[in-house]
């Protein structure tokens, strides 16, 4: 779209998000999730990536990732909004999300599926009636949704799921494509997680007085503020990356660039909002703060479709040559 329309989708889902964000664990109850809900739902940005030519490249839908991310809500916009139509777009088939709205299914430990599984879990289904599940070998399955699952994250919702029909299979291009688009995706709500909170460390470190003096005066914060930055904008930059990479590079070096960010946000992100953990101090470790809710959501985000335990191996392996660098490599011998 054009800078200037989604600089209005931007400052639309900013506003939205500033007026149903959660103050306190207190405040998430299934009345305020059902309105919060709604209300991105009267937004219609799920026809972002809906349609066989997107109205929004990756670059933009990371970037609304990120504002997402950046304050304590529990509406799906990652689920049902970016992730679950990338996914019928792909698959090209129209039947797999008719009327209801889809989330995504994940495995019991919110990684990738693997092949043909028997056990699932709909991810960030707040609002949802069903589920598309990608495995391994790329084969797309309806998803019947359970009762609630057990989570820590206490602003997303997650239910179990039940393998349902077969509905298509990606090509491996395209699979590649999906992989490395739920990366980004889910590593750009982190990031926007991790900015905020890094944002409302050093806003306290400003206002908090100890010794007649602000702690952000004191050397040992500034430091621990300063990397906490640092982790941040490297996040920041992998990530961009990574959605630059999935509008202009094939889907194989975009899988990389997406892989290489969610193991860089997978620490980063989590270090940073430990560092503001320790800014905040005891007030944070309080049901009533606002500081776990974020905790929560970040640590359990770096689980999510792989971890850089999972990645950093995949990343280690030498990369395939090209086809035409191969045939230039079998050509001569065939001289011989």
């Amino acid at each position: 779209m054009e800078s200037e329309e989604f600089l209005l989708v931007r400052d639309l889902l900013r506003s939205f998000a500033t007026r149903y964000r959660m103050g306190s664990a207190d405040e998430v109850k299934p009345a305020a999730r059902t309105a919060a809900q709604q209300a991105l739902d009267e937004l219609g940005l799920a026809e972002l990536r809906a349609t066989a030519l997107p109205v929004a490249t990756v670059q933009e839908c990371a970037l609304l990732a990120e504002e997402h991310g950046r304050q304590p809500l529990t509406t799906s916009l990652l689920g049902t909004v970016l992730l679950a139509p990338e996914a019928a777009r792909l698959l090209g088939d129209g039947s797999a999300a008719t009327g209801a709205v889809r989330t995504i299914a994940l495995a019991p430990d919110l990684r990738f599926p693997g092949p043909a599984p028997s056990r699932l879990v709909a991810w960030d289904c707040e609002g949802a009636d069903g589920a598309l599940c990608v495995d391994a070998e790329g084969t797309v399955t309806q998803a019947e949704l359970g009762p609630p699952a057990p989570t820590a994250d206490l602003l997303r919702s997650v239910r179990t799921a039940y393998p349902g029909p077969v509905v298509g299979r990606l090509n491996p291009q395209a699979h590649r494509q999906w992989q490395a688009y739920a990366l980004v995706i889910v590593a750009s709500e982190l990031v926007g997680a991790a900015e905020a909170f890094v944002e409302l460390s050093v806003d306290y470190a400003r206002e908090r007085r100890q010794y007649g003096r602000p702690i952000g005066s004191f050397q040992a914060v500034q430091h621990l503020l300063a990397d906490a930055t640092t982790l941040v904008e490297a996040s920041a930059s992998a990530t961009r990356y990574a959605a630059w990479c999935l509008d202009h590079e094939p889907p194989g070096r975009a899988l990389t660039a997406a892989r290489v960010a969610k193991a860089e946000v997978d620490v980063s992100a989590v270090e940073a909002v430990y560092a503001g953990m320790q800014v905040f101090g005891g007030i944070a470790q309080t049901w009533e703060h606002v500081a776990h809710l974020y905790l929560r959501k970040v640590l359990l985000g770096a689980t999510v479709l792989a971890t850089t335990s999972d990645l950093l191996p995949v990343l280690a392996e030498p990369e395939a040559a090209p086809a035409e660098a191969k045939a230039a490599l079998v050509e001569p011998e065939a001289a011989r």
